[in-house]
């Protein structure tokens, strides 16, 4: 089979962004928002990230990354995929596909997370009969069938193109990827050679254990040890993107995250002594999130975890360009409105940030109409950030008043304790 084709069966769960193959012959206009393509069920369920049903219990402007949203919030009557969802975000008009969600009316969504945080457009969204037999059809869905015992012959396809990448930087999987079931697989080992995770034998519970190292999550595989050892290399992966047939057994494979555990949505399996996991799955129950580029046949992670109260983090303010290829800035503090702040950027051994001055304003100032900058807000614990969301009070506040600026600099760079609310800070969390 050829890397185009294999593209598409990938996208089906891989991606967080890609148009589903289409289910019609029907050619569709296009509007400034236009879907182009009716899709079922389970194609949808297939590529969001987040399925839920439930009551929108709040609506508002907020801004992330900078940029302009609605979010809605949900009281959540089922859960359907992914992990609890409250808070869902949406483009600002209808011309970018946003959502006109209304309060106490009730949506049958499919979210992605494409944005970081869960997100939603006109077309994944549904409400009324509409919705009502789209939740009864994936509730009656087999999605996850329990695999027969024994060794199964099944058609797996080489990942030979594809190019994983953590926080924008490539990095190697070894043994290869594999595609099966539409659904890109690592190797279990990658969570412990390349994401930092601890490898345990648990002999009385006879399942090889994957441990982050503050031990907030991770993932363990049931079987045999001498068949757990993860060897540097699988026998009988073809170079190539052409199908080939296999023998694989199935793995008890289970992700545990703040002690309750998640069954998989797509069966990991032992081919060659190497036990081959779901990577978007897997990894977005340890808080990593996975986006799939067709085009460019990347799988690209980030760690998106958010950040526990415990954990003492701090408030970091940034200051990022809408010009490509331009540094953000750190603001330390604001003094009589004037900015401190230095560039964001890696720093040589011994190299000591260099510390400048000016006046907020000029930071942020409009050209066109648009600020040259965006501000942003992070909790950051040591390498980790987790961005906020920010309500658009606060937003408007931080442009125009020089006084909530001021506020906010007595918080920026130090243990942050007023905590955000599911990530979305607003004015009454800096005085």
């Amino acid at each position: 089979m050829k890397k185009g084709i294999i593209t598409c069966l990938a996208a089906a769960m891989v991606t967080l962004a890609a148009i589903p193959a289409a289910v019609t012959s029907n050619p569709q206009k296009v509007f400034a928002c236009s879907k182009g393509e009716a899709t079922s069920a389970e194609t949808d369920y297939s590529i969001a990230s987040n399925v839920l049903y439930g009551s929108v219990t709040n609506v508002e402007n907020v801004y992330y990354d900078g940029k302009a949203y609605r979010m809605a919030t949900f009281a959540t009557f089922t859960n359907l995929k992914g992990g609890y969802v409250r808070n869902v975000l949406t483009a600002p008009d209808s011309d970018q596909c946003g959502v006109t969600f209304e309060l106490g009316h009730t949506y049958l969504v499919y979210a992605n997370n494409r944005l970081g945080r869960p997100a939603a457009g006109v077309f994944d969204v549904f409400e009324g009969q509409e919705a009502v037999d789209r939740v009864n059809e994936l509730k009656e869905m087999d999605m996850v069938r329990y695999p027969d015992p024994g060794a199964q012959q099944v058609t797996l396809y080489p990942g030979t193109d594809v190019t994983v990448t953590l926080d924008g930087r490539t990095i190697p999987v070894t043994p290869g990827v594999l595609f099966y079931k539409n659904t890109l697989y690592t190797p279990m080992t990658f969570f412990r050679d390349t994401l930092g995770y601890v490898t345990v034998w648990n002999s009385e519970s006879s399942r090889y254990e994957i441990l982050l190292r503050s031990e907030w999550a991770g993932i363990a595989a049931q079987g045999d040890p001498s068949q757990s050892e993860f060897k540097d290399a699988a026998v009988g992966i073809p170079m190539g993107t052409d199908p080939f047939e296999a023998t694989v057994t199935y793995s008890d494979v289970q992700a545990k995250v703040d002690g309750r555990i998640y069954a998989p949505e797509m069966h990991p399996f032992n081919y060659g002594g190497v036990v081959y996991v779901p990577l978007r799955d897997t990894a977005e129950k340890l808080g990593l999130l996975v986006n799939w580029d067709p085009q460019t046949y990347t799988a690209s992670i980030r760690d998106t975890r958010p950040l526990d109260r415990d954990e003492h983090p701090s408030l970091v303010m940034k200051l990022s360009s809408n010009k490509d290829g331009v540094s953000n800035l750190i603001v330390d503090r604001i003094e009589n409105d004037q900015a401190l702040y230095r560039v964001d950027r890696p720093l040589q051994y011994g190299e000591t940030p260099e510390q400048l001055k000016a006046p907020f304003t000029d930071l942020i100032q409009e050209n066109e109409g648009t600020p040259d900058r965006r501000i942003r807000l992070f909790l950051e614990k040591g390498d980790r950030e987790y961005e906020l969301v920010m309500t658009e009070e606060l937003m408007k506040s931080l442009m125009t008043n020089p006084l909530i600026r001021t506020s906010i600099s007595l918080t920026l760079g130090r243990e942050y304790y007023s905590w955000p609310d599911n990530g979305v800070i607003r004015q009454s969390n800096i005085h």
